[in-house]
């Protein structure tokens, strides 16, 4: 059994049996694991603080043939987001961001963009980013990486390009339409100021950016992110943020 080691943020964990845990974990070589934790459940577990949502950390691990669940060896912790995630807006936001790479990320495909992605967010929210902005922030990215955000400079109906101050529609899955070709049936219509404020994500780190919008824009667009979300994972996200940060 080879010895497999990489960087990791936690996503999830579950109890197993009485003193084990399966823990979802994103890291940057292999992609997203599901790993048996043995004896994570023990009051002097040698895991200690290290299986906390997004929590970043180094693991060594090993695989077995036919197994699905491979053994957690050994973490050791790079940075916890513990210390904000200790009210209950940081601990929702931790858990919104785990769901997202969870349900957006297949097993076993690694993905460096959207593991810096993780990173850059971490980092913003430590920093005291507003929840909603980096919330909004981060979903657009993982739509964006995930394929399911086209580019919003032009109607992908006619081809015409956007008028600066028209608002706009887009499509269940992405795609942007302008008003005189229709509003798709479950679109979502993309005001002029959030249009320009979704440009600007391309541009800037998520500390930068979430000072940008207005608290109602933040909001506005969260809202409008975790719909599209809503229709491409086809189901309810599990997490809801509080609004009132």
């Amino acid at each position: 059994m080879a010895i497999k080691e990489s960087e990791a943020f936690v996503l999830m964990t579950y109890p197993l049996a009485e003193a084990d845990k399966i823990v979802v974990l994103f890291t940057r070589l292999y992609g997203k694991i599901r790993a048996v934790a043995r004896g994570a459940r023990r009051p002097k577990s040698r895991f200690g603080a290290c299986l906390e949502p997004l929590s970043e950390i180094l693991i060594s691990f090993y695989e077995r043939e036919s197994r699905e669940l491979v053994a957690l060896r050994r973490c050791e912790l790079f940075c916890s987001p513990f210390e904000r995630a200790a009210t209950p807006e940081g601990e929702a936001f931790l858990h919104h961001v785990a769901e997202l790479v969870d349900a957006l990320q297949p097993p076993a495909e690694p993905h460096p963009p959207v593991y810096r992605l993780i990173r850059a967010t971490r980092d913003a929210f430590l920093q005291g980013a507003s929840l909603p902005a980096l919330a909004a922030y981060f979903e657009m990215w993982m739509l964006k990486l995930g394929g399911f955000f086209s580019p919003l400079e032009a109607c992908a109906a006619c081809g015409k390009a956007f008028p600066p101050e028209a608002p706009i529609w887009i499509a269940r899955d992405g795609v942007p339409r302008c008003a005189r070709c229709g509003p798709p049936a479950g679109g979502h219509m993309i005001l002029a100021s959030l249009r320009r404020l979704l440009a600007e994500m391309l541009t800037r780190s998520p500390i930068e950016w979430s000072s940008l919008p207005t608290p109602k824009e933040a909001i506005q667009l969260h809202r409008l992110l975790t719909r599209l979300l809503r229709d491409v994972l086809e189901r309810e996200l599990k997490t809801e943020l509080s609004l009132n940060v």
